[in-house]
């Protein structure tokens, strides 16, 4: 039976994992983390950022933590696999009940200057784990950008 922990902590865990794979390429291929996808975007290392906090955060809310984001400090390849192992090891020892529990609770998000309210199972579908995406597709499509040779199967990972 599929759990709230699968399809949160352990798809957040299998898409980080997959990230350092795609950032040993990116950083092998001589990619800087300041590279963006077009100007006045984020670049590489604010992507790994939320991928890896955004993940912390998201699961955060639903076990009823308030946190507020930590700034990202990134300056090189390795402060961004040291980030994504720090959220890998945050999102391992989540307790799987207490994840359950969150589906209930009502969660409020600031989005734009006004605040959306989900409840926990909402959140989950509707913002957390598709704002994951976003942010570690980003990153696939920058380093695509800067000519680093990755296929689907980079970021499906193994």
């Amino acid at each position: 039976m599929l759990q709230t922990f699968d399809v949160s902590a352990g798809v957040f865990v299998r898409g980080l994992t997959n990230l350092k794979t795609l950032l040993t390429k990116g950083e092998a291929h001589g990619t800087k983390v300041t590279a963006s996808l077009v100007e006045g975007m984020q670049d590489l290392a604010a992507q790994v950022h939320w991928a890896s906090e955004g993940s912390k955060l998201a699961l955060d809310r639903l076990l009823g933590v308030s946190q507020a984001a930590a700034p990202s400090s990134a300056t090189s390849f390795a402060d961004l696999h040291a980030s994504i192992d720090g959220a890998i090891a945050y999102v391992e020892a989540i307790d799987p009940a207490a994840l359950e529990a969150g589906l209930d609770r009502a969660i409020e998000l600031p989005v734009r200057g006004r605040t959306k309210s989900y409840r926990g199972d909402r959140f989950l579908i509707e913002f957390a784990v598709p704002n994951f995406f976003f942010h570690l597709t980003l990153a696939y499509a920058i380093l695509r950008k800067e000519g680093v040779p990755l296929e689907k199967g980079d970021f499906m990972g193994q």
